[in-house]
């Protein structure tokens, strides 16, 4: 019996005062330091009694400036995540990346037991994109582009594209964060190369056309 309530005792001490679990951060686009309002922060546990090894055990969603608090006392160990697609178009670029923030990956926090973390989520809207590439001086099918880009916000575009020949590129739209694309490319023609440097604002919410001519 004795044995019994120390165990009790030792439980309810560890909820009380070692296993609550508190997340406040904010949601926001980083490009243009906007708060982002009534976005879905969801905690879960981890549990065996569910397929998917989890369970929803406390939401809120963030307020006009995109703040949020969340708290949950558990003893299982907890994660949050963050769903900016629920309340419009975004690319969600997931949790800022800092020392004290234990993430499980980009998009879900290890939630620390029995302190208060401050973490923040980013997303930006999107547009739509496409490039156009016309090589106007053309000298022969040894012309060679070498283009990369990167995106502001750390999309999918840094990779090396290269073309040769007299003929262009038309790309078909596709969807893209808003920011900055920012262009290196490298010409060669007749064995000499010349490198440039542009910089494309893709707007949220309307086609953008980035085109180089060279």
């Amino acid at each position: 019996m004795r044995l019994f309530l120390i165990l009790v005792l030792a439980l309810v001490s560890c909820t009380k005062f070692g296993k609550n679990v508190t997340v406040k951060g904010r949601v926001m686009n980083p490009v243009t330091g906007e708060g982002i309002p009534n976005v879905p922060v969801i905690m879960y546990r981890s549990t065996l009694d569910y397929p998917s090894g989890s369970k929803r055990v406390k939401e809120t969603t963030t307020d006009s400036d995109g703040y949020f608090e969340i708290s949950k006392a558990s003893l299982s160990k907890c994660y949050l995540t963050c769903h900016t697609t629920d309340v419009g178009d975004y690319y969600p670029i997931g949790w800022e990346k800092k020392d004290d923030v234990p993430l499980f990956d980009a998009f879900t926090i290890s939630v620390k037991k029995g302190k208060t973390m401050h973490a923040d989520y980013y997303a930006v809207p999107q547009g739509n994109y496409k490039i156009i590439v016309n090589n106007i001086n053309c000298q022969g099918t040894n012309d060679t582009i070498i283009i990369r880009r990167t995106n502001q916000v750390g999309s999918f575009l840094a990779v090396d594209w290269i073309l040769t020949g007299c003929s262009g590129y038309n790309s078909n739209f596709s969807q893209a964060p808003m920011g900055t694309v920012y262009t290196h490319y490298t010409v060669i023609r007749n064995g000499v190369s010349n490198e440039y440097d542009v910089n494309f604002e893709v707007l949220p919410n309307q086609d953008n056309i980035q085109t180089i001519n060279y």
